[in-house]
């Protein structure tokens, strides 16, 4: 009678435990399920009920098996109930996981750095600051050139001893420090990253050191970039940001070298892909109207800046943007088992790491399956054959058959396209879950983006036609990409005091682009194509807008008016829109009464874009007027003796 009791009670008291899991487990489903609002919400409400019904039905049968005494009474319904609740977990745990991975790329607090570095040698850290100039930039929403640097200041009290000079930009604090106009200044961690492709800065990590490194975790500076309207189920666009950097991270500063604007259209499923080469010289949002090449938007840590410049740009309102390290794209590719890319002449290149020697990338022409460091090199090449240089000399050693093909910042847009297909393209074809958490998690400390859980289930639809139809051709792309003229040796930076490597956009370009991404938008003219260039084994021949040939005057630059006379000058500034001073040389006085004066020397720079400048000053000297001495006048011998 004892057994029987404790038989009954034991029975009863795993029933109640298996109940208890099921329970949980179907709590847990069930939540995971209402994360995906984008999903069919029958699908998702009959997938709830169905495990509900089997919550209770194996309920039922497990207090049932308390009263009978069979051992089948209670083990099948164990079993059933072990499978059931084992594969609600399995169900929590991976849709749980996928959503909270895509939005952990989303996480507004973010680690930043900012390093105190100096061209002085002896100096060997911040305490050897004593009566010196230490310089940071005036912008108070750079977390690492400002934020963290005045609160490094303050902490270390450096300005107790030493004098602080603020600068307007980047680019003037750089020159100021290589020119020892100060002696140590504050910059992005990254800075070697940042300058090295600079002139004059190649060998900046050699000549530099760092005397201090502060850190500290923020809220993300972007700025609200995001529309409030914006939804992946309406027309969109995206910035997509290339980060180049030899480190892991992508909130500190950085170069933008890939910079690619993509519009899409769920009514037409349609996309342009539009590339902008780095060396792009124009006004950009956060530099007070002057020109700055476009790659350096991203140098105050932000997105916010080559946000708004490309908007500008191109009018148009961005509503996401995403930014992903060097390293980022060598960790992607590999984790989806590389791409399949057709490459059009051999690549030879540096490694993630920036390095060369047996760490030399080389690709083959043709049809190739690269993995990571390869697409990376595909991606950011556009060295030239035979150019002499260091990198000319490990190509022409580890790369032998590497000299064909034109290379050049077009060449390299066209094919960070190829780049970017080719991931979609494998991204698309991967249905293990288990792989899509694996690279989620691999690429996570190199990528960010303002797109969410939420926003990327409105996308669902779509999703799902691809991936039941197995066919990733059903999207349409249109390739643009911005041209313009080079202006190396023409246009003069003020910021730099130097003549940049620099490419001035092309007006006509932009505009062909502007249209194009206009229609797409708004449905202008566009009818719905289902076989495109994501079809790798049959690619797309499409045309690439804002390539066309454009006859445009280049833009005006301040002249040499040192052979104009002050006359002239006053009709050239007139002509051009600018205000003149003329300045006595002598006394620094302004010379309104120009009629004794002659030209000295003029203050803004030969070759300084004309619309960066509102007042043309010159200096003046007084004009020296000679005046011979009086001769004397004298009676001639001759004259005197006639009278005799």
């Amino acid at each position: 009678m004892k057994s029987r009791k404790r038989s009954r009670l034991l029975r009863a008291i795993i029933s109640f435990i298996f109940i208890v899991v099921q329970f949980v487990s179907l709590v847990a489903l069930s939540y995971s399920l209402i994360l995906y609002k984008g999903v069919e919400t029958f699908y998702r409400c009959f997938a709830i009920l169905i495990f509900i019904y089997f919550f209770f039905f194996f309920s039922y049968l497990l207090l049932r098996s308390i009263k009978l005494k069979t051992k089948k009474s209670i083990l099948i319904p164990l079993l059933l109930s072990i499978l059931i609740s084992t594969l609600s977990f399995g169900v929590f745990y991976y849709l749980t996981k996928i959503y909270s991975s895509i939005n952990q790329y989303s996480n507004k607090e973010n680690m930043y750095y900012s390093s105190l570095v100096t061209y002085n040698k002896e100096l060997n850290s911040e305490k050897d600051l004593n009566k010196m100039k230490i310089g940071i930039v005036n912008d108070q929403k750079d977390i690492e050139g400002y934020i963290l640097p005045s609160e490094a200041i303050s902490n270390l009290k450096l300005d107790k001893s030493n004098t602080i000079v603020k600068y307007d930009s980047t680019m003037e604090l750089l020159h100021a420090l290589k020119n020892k106009e100060i002696d140590a200044a504050f910059f992005s961690r990254n800075y070697i990253d940042m300058f090295y492709s600079v002139e004059g800065f190649e060998n900046i990590e050699e000549e530099t050191k760092v005397l201090y490194t502060i850190e500290k975790e923020y809220e993300s500076n972007e700025e609200d970039i995001k529309n409030s309207t914006a939804s992946f189920d309406k027309p969109l666009s995206m910035l997509l940001i290339g980060v180049d950097s030899s480190q892991d991270g992508v909130t500190s500063g950085y170069n933008a070298d890939v910079l690619l604007l993509a519009t899409f259209n769920p009514e037409t499923l349609r996309v342009t892909l539009t590339s902008v080469p780095r060396d792009m010289y124009l006004k950009t949002a956060c530099s007070n109207g002057k020109y700055r090449r476009i790659n350096t938007t991203t140098w105050g840590s932000s997105s916010s800046c080559a946000v708004q410049t490309i908007e500008k740009l191109f009018d148009v309102d961005i509503d996401y943007y995403a930014k992903i390290n060097f390293k980022g794209v060598v960790k992607l590719v590999n984790a989806i088992g590389g791409i399949d890319v057709n490459v059009d002449y051999p690549i030879c290149e540096q490694n993630s790491s920036r390095k060369w020697g047996k760490n030399t990338v080389f690709i083959k022409k043709g049809k190739q399956h690269l993995n990571g460091e390869q697409a990376l090199a595909l991606a950011r090449n556009r060295h030239k054959p035979n150019d002499g240089s260091k990198a000319g000399t490990h190509m022409a050693k580890y790369c032998p058959t590497w000299t064909k093909g034109s290379r050049n910042d077009y060449t390299r847009g066209r094919n960070q396209m190829k780049v970017i297909l080719g991931i979609v393209d494998a991204a698309t074809k991967i249905k293990d879950p288990n792989k899509v958490i694996s690279v989620l998690d691999t690429i996570k400390s190199n990528f960010q983006t303002n797109v969410t859980s939420k926003d990327l289930l409105k996308m669902y639809n779509l999703a799902k036609s691809i991936v039941i139809s197995d066919n990733t051709n059903l999207v349409n792309v249109q390739r643009s990409q911005l041209s313009g003229y080079d202006a190396w040796g023409y246009v003069y930076d003020v910021s730099s005091k130097s003549y940049p490597a620099v490419t001035i956009p092309y007006k006509g370009s932009i505009q062909d682009i502007k249209d194009e991404i206009k229609a797409n938008l708004n449905n202008q003219s566009i009818k719905a194509i289902t076989k495109i260039s994501f079809d790798l084994n049959n690619p797309y021949k499409d045309t690439i807008v804002g390539q066309d040939k454009y006859s445009e005057a280049k833009i005006a630059t301040l002249k040499n008016l040192s052979s104009y006379s002050l006359e002239k000058i006053k009709t050239y500034a007139s002509s051009n829109g600018l205000k003149v001073k003329f300045i006595d040389k002598s006394t620094n006085k302004e010379v309104i009464d120009i009629d004794n004066y002659k030209f000295s020397s003029q203050k803004e720079h030969v070759d300084t874009i004309l619309d960066q400048i509102s007042t043309l000053t010159i200096y003046v000297k007084e004009k020296v007027v000679y005046t011979p001495p009086e001769e004397e006048s004298t009676e001639s011998e001759s004259g005197d003796n006639t009278g005799e």
